[in-house]
């Protein structure tokens, strides 16, 4: 093999020509970003962009988001490798003053899911001019609705995106890793979520009066304060289970002990184990506690996510191909997020690992970096060169 013939080499090349596209091509999802399901126009031009490069992506049946599959002649039926992307944006209103400002209100890819996009349609791009050289099939998967509860995973595998596959891979933006490295971790990499909605209710009535009605103020106080702490002695505390209130309401005036009040939060847990305990036992466990003020008590939980899960031996690959392309100083060692991401159904039925992609710019400060879903996140675009770099070496194996 001559220098001009190296994996990497033809990697970087390929790259070299397309990496100011790509940034283009970002900038203009982030100029239009999209909600869950409502994806159409970032599918279409997806599908636009793969089609000029002589490849033959499909629509997934929800409408939005798609598959496209890259197979070497004489490897028809073999297994393959899958390359996520999530596609849809979330309901912030864009803050920055850059000239890809979302130009849709109230919405703004906050979470970096246009660099993700970017990649895998970079690693499609090149991978279709190195198609001799891969050694095995790969499927890109862009996936919608990521940031809705439940999200699009589930529906997108329904759909067979799993189908033929050995092997599944995402990344995800990290304003904490400097551009140009990745980090990994093997076992779980985000934590399980399901969000949760509490609704109590009584006859109402006068605040001079609370011995003649519910104290149904009193009552969500109770909940709000001890569910939190109570779990924590309800749950085997190694499943590192948690439970956080984002809402709480009830009333309209002061001297007036409302009907209604409801409490709506997140439940997170670092194992698979706490999430199905958490789920089992919070529903009995808030209804002890509202029951000695008498109020009615619904408790609703949506099913979020189960943690994902990274295989040792999809690590292990990813690594290799990231330090072919990187170096090995580029590899870093990640800790756990208590966040919730919905490419964990996927690892729950095919092996495979998420990697957090680099965006932090080398010389910004740490302390005034912009984290995830802040409507000024506006990562270094350096970072797609790399995800690209990583998931086409992926493809093509190794030395």
């Amino acid at each position: 093999m001559t220098e001009d013939d190296h994996p990497t080499k033809l990697i970087m090349t390929s790259l070299a020509e397309l990496e100011s596209e790509l940034i283009d091509f970002r900038r203009d999802l982030h100029a239009h970003p999209e909600l869950g399901f409502a994806e159409q126009r970032t599918t279409t031009k997806i599908i636009e962009r793969l089609v000029a490069a002589g490849l033959s992506p499909h629509r997934l049946p929800s409408g939005t988001g798609l598959v496209c599959d890259l197979v070497p002649a004489g490897m028809e039926g073999r297994p393959m490798i899958g390359l996520r992307a999530d596609i849809d944006a979330l309901p912030i209103t864009d803050i920055k003053d850059v000239p890809y400002r979302s130009e849709n209100p109230g919405v703004c890819h906050a979470c970096g899911h246009d660099v993700h996009t970017s990649v895998v349609l970079g690693t499609g791009l090149v991978l279709a001019g190195l198609l001799d050289r891969m050694t095995k099939p790969v499927r890109l998967i862009f996936q919608p609705a990521e940031e809705l509860v439940p999200g699009g995973a589930p529906a997108t595998i329904e759909a067979g995106v799993l189908d033929g596959l050995d092997e599944v891979y995402a990344m995800h933006c990290d304003p904490r890793t400097s551009v140009g490295r990745i980090a990994l971790t093997t076992g779980p990499i985000t934590s399980a979520l399901d969000r949760i909605l509490v609704r109590l209710s009584g006859p109402g009535g006068h605040t001079s009066r609370p011995q003649l009605t519910c104290d149904l103020v009193a009552a969500l106080a109770q909940v709000a304060v001890q569910a939190p702490l109570l779990l924590s002695r309800r749950v085997d505390p190694r499943g590192g289970s948690s439970l956080v209130w984002g809402r709480i309401n009830a009333g309209t005036t002061a001297n007036a002990i409302p009907a209604v009040g409801e409490l709506e939060g997140t439940v997170r847990s670092l194992q698979l184990s706490g999430w199905r305990e958490a789920q089992q036992q919070l529903p009995e466990l808030i209804r002890q506690i509202a029951e000695p003020y008498g109020a009615a008590v619904e408790v609703s939980m949506t099913e979020g996510v189960p943690p994902t899960v990274n295989d040792a031996a999809a690590v292990r690959r990813l690594t290799e191909a990231a330090a072919a392309v990187l170096g090995d100083q580029a590899v870093g060692i990640t800790e756990q997020s208590l966040g919730g991401e919905d490419f964990s159904w996927m690892l729950q039925q095919v092996p495979g690992a998420m990697a957090r992609l680099g965006v932090r710019s080398p010389h910004a400060d740490p302390a005034e970096v912009v984290d995830l879903h802040q409507a000024g996140f506006d990562p270094d675009e350096g970072a797609i060169a790399t995800g690209v770099s990583v998931f086409s070496r992926l493809a093509l194996g190794h030395d």
